[in-house]
This record gives C-alpha cells, sequence and structure tokens, in this order.
C-alpha cells in the first residue's frame, strides 16, 4: 500500500491512529482529578470540588459556573466521570470523560484550552540559613511544586542540572531573575515559558517568588502562606497566564475561519497520523480535511476561531512543526511559436477571393444557418445562468514536519 493509498484508508477507517509520540507539552492526565475528600465534606461535596478543577483545567480560573449548562451539570456531577477510584491516603481518583466535558463547555460558549499546552521550565532556589541552593527536582518542596501543577494543569519541568546548566546558570541570578542568562539556558529544552522562582520560610508560612517568562510577555509576584497553598496559588497563577495566551475563543457554529495548511517533509503513512492527531488537539472540535497530497507535501484545511498569531502559537506547541517561508514560484517559460508557411491551394477563386459573388447553394446554406441562429438565441438566452463570484483564497500557512 503507497502512502497516498495509506492516507486515504486512515480518512475512511472508524478512527484516525494515534501519533507515533506526543509531544512534551501534551499533558496525558489532563481529565484526571486527585484529592482529598476533608472530613467535613460529603461525597458529593467532594465530586463537585473535583468537577470545578476539571472545568478550571479547559475553561480558565474565571470559568462561569452560573451558566446554565455547567450549573445543571454540577447538581449530577457524575454524568461527567467515567470512574471513581479510591487511592492511597483515602484520596480520590476521579476520571473524566472528555466528550462529556466538551458538549458542557461548548453549550455554555466558554473560551477553551486542550491538552496541548506550553511547557514551563523552572529554575529554582531554596534559601537557606547558609545561603541560596539550587532546588532539587526530588526535595519535598519540589514535589510539591510538580503535584500543584498536574492539579491545576500545568506542564512543568525541571532542568538537568547538568555541568553544562550549572556553567550558565547560578543561584544568584535566578534569584535575580535575569532574563538573558535563563532564557538562553533554557533553549536546550523543549520549553516555552521560563519560570524563575525563590523559594524560602518554613512549611507552615512559605514566600515564593516567582518570575516568568512566555512568548513576548514576563510576570512576577509573590505569595505567601503554608508549603501546599503557596504552591497552589502559584501554578494557579501560572495557569492564567498560559490560559490567556492559549485559550481558543468560543465561536458560534459558522464562525470559525478557514485556513489552508501545506506541511513539507510528511514521508509516510506514521507522519500521516501524528500530523492529524497534533491538529486534533487545537480543540475546535472540528476535523482537519485533506486537500492533496504530492510528494511529502500535504495540504489541509482547518478550521480555526482565532487569529493567525493565536493559530502560529498553538501549532507552535508542537516542536515537530516548523513555521517556513512560502516557497517562491519560478515562472513558467514563456511559449515557443513555430512559423507557419502558406502552401498553393486549389481551391476556387470564389472561396479565395472574399468579394467574390457566392453561388446559389452557398447563399441557400447561409440563410438556412441564419434562420436556426435566430430560431436557437431566445432558447439560449434563457438558459444562461449568472457567473458566480470566486471564492476568496484561504490564507495559507507553510510548515515542516520534522516527526
Amino acid at each position: 500500500m503507497g502512502f497516498k493509498q495509506g492516507i486515504r484508508a486512515l480518512l475512511s477507517g472508524m478512527a484516525l491512529v494515534a501519533a507515533l509520540h506526543a509531544p512534551a507539552a501534551v499533558l496525558d492526565n489532563l481529565y484526571q482529578v486527585q484529592l482529598t475528600q476533608q472530613e467535613d465534606q460529603s461525597r458529593d461535596q467532594a465530586l463537585r470540588e473535583a468537577t470545578v478543577v476539571m472545568l478550571q483545567r479547559l475553561a480558565g480560573q474565571n470559568v462561569d459556573l452560573k451558566h446554565q449548562a455547567i450549573a445543571n451539570a454540577l447538581k449530577s456531577p457524575q454524568e461527567l466521570m467515567s470512574r471513581i477510584a479510591t487511592a492511597e491516603g483515602g484520596q480520590l481518583r476521579i476520571q473524566f470523560e472528555p466528550d462529556a466535558l466538551g458538549r458542557v463547555l461548548k453549550q455554555s460558549g466558554q473560551p477553551l484550552l486542550g491538552p496541548n499546552r506550553p511547557g514551563i521550565l523552572l529554575w529554582a532556589v531554596e534559601a537557606g540559613e547558609l545561603g541560596d541552593r539550587l532546588l532539587s527536582p526530588v526535595a519535598p518542596r519540589a514535589l510539591l511544586l510538580k503535584q500543584a501543577a498536574q492539579h491545576r494543569g500545568v506542564a512543568l519541568s525541571f532542568p538537568l542540572a547538568d555541568l553544562q546548566d550549572l556553567s550558565l546558570v547560578s543561584e544568584q541570578l535566578i534569584r535575580q531573575a535575569s532574563s538573558e542568562e535563563l532564557l538562553e539556558a533554557s533553549k536546550r529544552y523543549p520549553a516555552d515559558g521560563t519560570l524563575a522562582l525563590v523559594a524560602g520560610g518554613s512549611d507552615e508560612n512559605t514566600e515564593l517568588q516567582w518570575t516568568l517568562w512566555l512568548n513576548d510577555q514576563h510576570q512576577s509576584g509573590t505569595i505567601s502562606g503554608s508549603a501546599t497553598q503557596a504552591a497552589d496559588e502559584l501554578m494557579q497563577a501560572l495557569a492564567a497566564q498560559v490560559f490567556a495566551q492559549y485559550a481558543i475563543p468560543a465561536a458560534a457554529t459558522g464562525e470559525h475561519a478557514e485556513w489552508r495548511l501545506h506541511v513539507q517533509g510528511v514521508d509516510g503513512v506514521g507522519a500521516y497520523s501524528a500530523l492529524l492527531g497534533m491538529l486534533r488537539r487545537l480543540g475546535t472540535q472540528q476535523q482537519p480535511r485533506l486537500l492533496s497530497i504530492e510528494g511529502d507535501e500535504v495540504v489541509l484545511q482547518v478550521s480555526f476561531p482565532g487569529s493567525e498569531e493565536q493559530l502560529e502559537r498553538m501549532l507552535g506547541l508542537d516542536m515537530r512543526l516548523q513555521r517556513i517561508e512560502e516557497p517562491v514560484s519560478e515562472p513558467e517559460p514563456a511559449p515557443e511559436f513555430e512559423s507557419v508557411q502558406t502552401e498553393p491551394t486549389d481551391l476556387p477563386l470564389a472561396e479565395l477571393d472574399p468579394n467574390a459573388p457566392e453561388s446559389p447553394v452557398a447563399e441557400a446554406e447561409s440563410a438556412e444557418m441564419a434562420d436556426e441562429e435566430d430560431s436557437a438565441a431566445p432558447e439560449v438566452a434563457a438558459t444562461q445562468q449568472p457567473v458566480e463570484p470566486a471564492a476568496p483564497a484561504l490564507p495559507t500557512l507553510y510548515f515542516r514536519w520534522r516527526g
């Protein structure tokens, strides 16, 4: 089976083949919420709390919980869940159904953020009596940050802290939030955002000083509270910044803009299925449409309700897709004309001379043809339809696939 035939089979099948490997910013456990049921809290209250956390992951911290569609869902949150289990320490582990959540949020018209999210690289130091020290990824405070990041849907990662990192980044640079050095050191990692963090205090009274660089924006702040509360509040702040830049705005049916994507380097069915899997995670709930295949280049049509900048930012979350310039087409050579030489002819003089009188037979044939044209003219005029104007060309983006 050839490449083109394989793709056709994918399109006509019941489901698309899953991507061979997922990019780093995809949150695999996005639809799973784990929380502790408090002593004074009923099971139904705990399930509603977990549902609110899940809705905030997808529709932001300011999701409208009073909207009729969401309020009705919160009355019976079990309908949004596929599994409820008890984890270690009496925690509830709840698996939500993505399609059910999508229907509720679509009805409410909320902006949405899918599982494809920007990775945030954390450079952190702990302040101690002997001075600052780099925060180890396995330190208790780091584990709290990881747990809070998963709870709030933030794709948080730690650097390797190897010799290369240590030669570029020091504790002082992290405390000073030196953007030039930290951003340069972050280039070796597949992350879109960089976070500088200084953590101090005890477990009961923790202080976090943070600075986030995400695309061309940066924010900073200070958080105080218990270690658990401070970690959760920090991740809520990060989630809000991610949502502000990457959420797909709500759009009614027919309000999506159509875009044409030319993607080079798609050299097999596996690469094509991975590309489609990435496009499906845009969160528009509309399938990409295959327009053409030529060699290793595919042309797809996708629907997206945002601007070109938002679409490029969402596509840029996958490190395998690289934006390229529009190829310059070479001008076609001008056609060459061959000279045609006329040869003598034996036609009668009447057919060569336009002023020569026509024969009676020719005159009769000409009159008969004129009568036929006159009688057919009204019929032709009646069947003519107005010419439809050409549809405007779709905005086009060009990429290269590096899967």
